[in-house]
């Protein structure tokens, strides 16, 4: 059985196509310190579905942007060219998981909402850090795809939303690979690198369970590890207090606050508190990009 799951989830993974060439021909633009918004505009345009989505996202209260952006170039002027990559990116992967069943709609829904929240919190914690907000947030969104894919092998035996369900704050990264042969990380991590991403959202999506094991980009894993327990404490508030952040760090990672430091992150028990209170405000606002990545 052992050799079944292990066969099946690596199908999956060699199954899903390559993201579509927008993806790296924007970040091979975005990566040139020689491109003009000119030269970004004329990558994107002759991809209109992609630029509805950026224009849908420019023009929410996500950015807030006092005047309406109609037009890709003033997108690609107002938004900048960091944020534009990482709305391409966003949005290719929701495009790349397939259609759901009305059956598994509901669950996997409820997926995109804990890690959609994920990323508004990294998003936050971001800003606090000066590291780049939207490709935090972009790590938060996408930090779980590897469980999205095992959902997909195995509908009936894989619990994607067993954190949800049943609490605990972590998920059992050991009973995973006991039951399937791979967690869910590292089924992440195989389909991070399959879509070339860039090596920041490889760790995060790879390592976030176990940041200290990141080769390189170490923040980025240890703040979806912190983004990703926010979330589970807003998407539960029956079981999870604002209050009880500080103690579950204290008791379950006591060696984050340490991880944090080593690497230059500023880690404060009081920021904890900001940042939920600062999540809450954002998961009230800005539902609407979350609708935006998911539509067809």
């Amino acid at each position: 059985m052992t050799d079944h799951y292990l066969t099946s989830i690596n199908a999956r993974i060699e199954s899903f196509p390559a993201l579509p060439a927008i993806v790296t021909k924007v970040m091979t633009a975005t990566a040139n310190p020689q491109c003009s918004a000119n030269d970004l505009m004329q990558v994107i345009l002759p991809d209109q579905a992609m630029c509805a989505t950026i224009l849908k996202v420019a023009n929410s209260a996500f950015f807030g942007i006092p005047r309406e952006v109609g037009t890709i170039e003033r997108a690609v002027v107002v938004l900048g060219y960091e944020e534009i990559k990482n709305i391409v990116i966003g949005k290719a992967i929701f495009s790349s998981f397939p259609k759901m069943t009305k059956e598994t709609r509901h669950r996997v829904g409820l997926f995109w909402e804990h890690t959609f929240t994920c990323g508004l919190a990294a998003k936050i914690i971001g800003e606090q850090q000066h590291l780049s907000p939207s490709e935090l947030f972009i790590a938060g969104l996408i930090h779980d795809i590897g469980k999205l894919a095992m959902f997909l092998t195995f509908p009936e035996q894989y619990p994607i939303l067993q954190e949800l369900a049943n609490h605990p704050l972590f998920d059992n990264i050991a009973e995973e690979r006991k039951n399937f042969t791979l967690s869910h990380d590292q089924v992440g991590l195989q389909l991070a690198k399959k879509w070339l991403l860039p090596e920041q959202l490889v760790a995060a999506i790879g390592y976030h369970h176990a940041p200290q094991d990141a080769a390189a980009f170490r923040q980025y894993p240890l703040i979806i590890q912190v983004a990703d327990i926010l979330a589970l404490m807003y998407c539960s508030p029956e079981i999870l207090r604002p209050k009880d952040v500080s103690k579950i760090f204290a008791d379950f990672l006591p060696e984050t606050s340490t991880l944090w430091q080593e690497i230059g992150l500023n880690w404060d028990d009081e920021n904890l508190g900001l940042w939920f209170e600062g999540l809450k405000r954002s998961r009230q606002n800005d539902q609407a990009i979350l609708s935006i990545f998911a539509s067809a």
